[in-house]
């Protein structure tokens, strides 16, 4: 039987590095591979897309005009009654306080008409509306198709 020497023990410092490399890359790949978390802005630009679907599909189903009306802490959803708009039920949202929401007004605009409104044939018109959080601004524009294009 023969007895290794010291000098023959054990790893040398090229396959560590080796193992090492193999480790590291493997990693890489692991990490690549996660799906990125939505910021809040991009979740609040689409729970807003959603809830613009939503008065378009409750507009057609109701056969009564639909609205989403911004207010200084988000906005809500409104259905047009006896001649007013109405707050619908549960419709409020309140947006973080990091994110601020605007609406971009025009020359003849009231003040008490929604940002963006649904009528029941499926057709949506409104104001281009701004989300913004610190340096980020995401616009949103919404054709008279019910079509949304966001602004980057």
């Amino acid at each position: 039987m023969k007895l290794s020497s010291s000098s023959q023990s054990g790893m040398s410092l090229v396959e560590v590095l080796v193992a090492l490399f193999i480790l590291a890359l493997a990693s890489a790949a692991i990490v690549m591979t996660l799906p990125r978390q939505p910021s809040g802005l991009d979740r609040e630009l689409a729970r807003l897309e959603d809830a613009i679907e939503r008065i378009s599909d409750e507009a057609i189903s109701s056969g009564e005009l639909r609205a989403i009306h911004v207010t200084a802490q988000g906005y809500q959803s409104q259905s047009w009654a006896n001649g007013d708009w109405v707050a619908m039920a549960r419709s409020n949202h309140r947006l973080p306080s990091s994110i601020q929401l605007a609406v971009r007004k025009g020359r003849d605009d009231r003040k008490d008409w929604p940002a963006i409104v649904a009528d029941p044939t499926g057709m949506v018109s409104g104001r281009p509306l701004t989300l913004r959080e610190g340096t980020t601004v995401r616009t949103i524009n919404v054709s008279a198709a019910g079509q949304f294009r966001v602004e980057r």
